[in-house]
């Protein structure tokens, strides 16, 4: 009984380093800034990794966006820092993010804008 408890000790030990905290960033493409062009359209979200690699996505919640979220450690944290300057994205895209990172054991925190 002693070595499955430290078995298990050990496991979410591990489990628990590897946990990291993401942040998902609202901006836009400043030199896109044109008469014509909707402010709308220059909206991105830029995911920042713990280790320096960064990615940049159109939609808040798009399948690649996902695809690079399931491949988080169970356990880690994204978070969402919108921009007070922006319209958010739609409350039922932001339940849908939230959704599928709490079915890969994923923490979504939204950071009030000011």
């Amino acid at each position: 009984m002693k070595t499955f408890i430290l078995i298990v000790c050990l496991a979410l030990a591990a489990v628990a380093c590897r946990a990291e905290d993401y942040h998902l960033k609202q901006t836009q493409i400043a030199d896109g800034v044109a008469p014509s062009v909707k402010l709308e359209s220059l909206t991105v979200y830029v995911l920042l990794c713990p280790d320096q690699r960064v990615y940049v996505f159109r939609a808040f919640d798009s399948h690649a966006m996902e695809e690079m979220v399931k491949y988080f450690p169970r356990g880690s944290v994204l978070h969402y820092d919108g921009n007070a300057l922006i319209a958010p994205p739609k409350q039922a895209e932001i339940e849908k993010l939230a959704a599928f990172c709490k079915t890969k054991g994923i923490t979504l925190v939204l950071t009030p804008t000011s």
